[in-house]
């Protein structure tokens, strides 16, 4: 049976951070807890309340689960300063919400005497968890949804930094419009961008890469972050929809770079691809999906209470 209470405590800048608390029955209870951090600006609720499935799901399993609010959204004190949306994303990719995840593990430990958590959520929840998994050993394990490896770059530059990955979907895409009227209208009215159009339909051969004079938008804390967490043995699953960009980013931009040290690794962390998928899973079947391969990976990560004593 889920339990849900509403719960508030102090972040570490001194700001109250809100949040709902998910309690499993107490007879099946893991003695874990899922931490699911707030995705970009959004709050505890997810995208069309994506992380109230995921707890609904996960709490029967003896999961405790933990949603709050960054400081800044929500029902969460404190403010950001920042005036574009993109300065917002690229605070968060660089640890802005680590103190407030560390802060969230802290009271657990002292009201329900957890200190064993999974770092989960979506797209800026997940890179939080990751950086946060970096510098506190709590965290046992990394579930993520819609990994960011890149920076944002504004709507101005961000056709500069595309993958081959998404290049070729957009070709495909700029294919299938071509005998739109609409997509004719919009080209030849000024409101395309000609330079991604041109970089999408030239073909390159194979093996050959993008100028290498545009500067690269990696996030630099990204890979000494994913590493390290996997050196200690501490396993990492990766889960992206089919059709988002943050899936050929992490190929292109992070798997192809780092070849020999990921091989040796190989066996600490797990990608699944969820086919056609969006970013945001906003089709029901897709969160199904999602859950089945969360579910597993948890009850093979994290067994039941019986299992372990069994195992031990």
């Amino acid at each position: 049976m889920d339990r849900m209470s509403c719960v508030s405590f102090p972040g570490r800048q001194g700001w109250r951070l809100e949040g709902m608390l998910h309690e499993p029955d107490p007879a099946v209870a893991r003695g874990v807890c899922v931490l699911l951090l707030s995705p970009g600006i959004k709050g505890r609720v997810g995208p069309h309340r994506l992380y109230m499935r995921i707890a609904a799901a996960l709490v029967p399993h003896g999961f405790h689960v933990l949603r709050f609010d960054f400081h800044g959204l929500g029902d969460s004190e404190g403010q950001l300063s920042e005036q574009a949306l993109v300065d917002v994303y690229n605070a968060v990719q660089g640890g802005r919400y680590v103190d407030d995840t560390r802060a969230a593990m802290n009271w657990m430990e002292s009201a329900r005497g957890i200190n064993r958590f999974v770092a989960s959520g979506l797209c800026g929840g997940a890179i939080s968890g990751l950086l946060a998994a970096e510098i506190d050993a709590r965290i046992r394990s990394v579930l993520a949804l819609g990994l960011p490896v890149a920076l944002e770059g504004g709507p101005e530059n961000w056709g500069q930094h595309l993958t081959r990955g998404q290049l070729g979907q957009l070709r495909t895409g700029y294919f299938r419009r071509m005998l739109s009227p609409r997509s004719w209208a919009r080209f030849l009215g000024g409101r395309s961008s000609y330079q991604v159009i041109w970089r999408a339909l030239r073909r390159r051969g194979p093996g050959t890469s993008e100028p290498t004079a545009v500067p690269d938008n990696t996030n630099p804390l990204f890979a000494p972050a994913f590493l390290s967490l996997l050196r200690s043995g501490r396993p990492i699953l990766l889960i992206f929809s089919g059709a988002d960009r943050l899936r050929y980013e992490f190929q292109e931009k992070f798997l192809e770079r780092y070849p020999d040290e990921l091989g040796a690794l190989r066996g600490n962390y797990e990608i699944r691809t969820i086919d056609n998928a969006n970013h945001v899973l906003s089709d029901p079947l897709w969160v199904d999906q999602m859950l089945a391969i969360s579910v597993n990976w948890l009850d093979q990560h994290h067994p039941p209470v019986h299992e372990r004593i069994c195992a031990g």
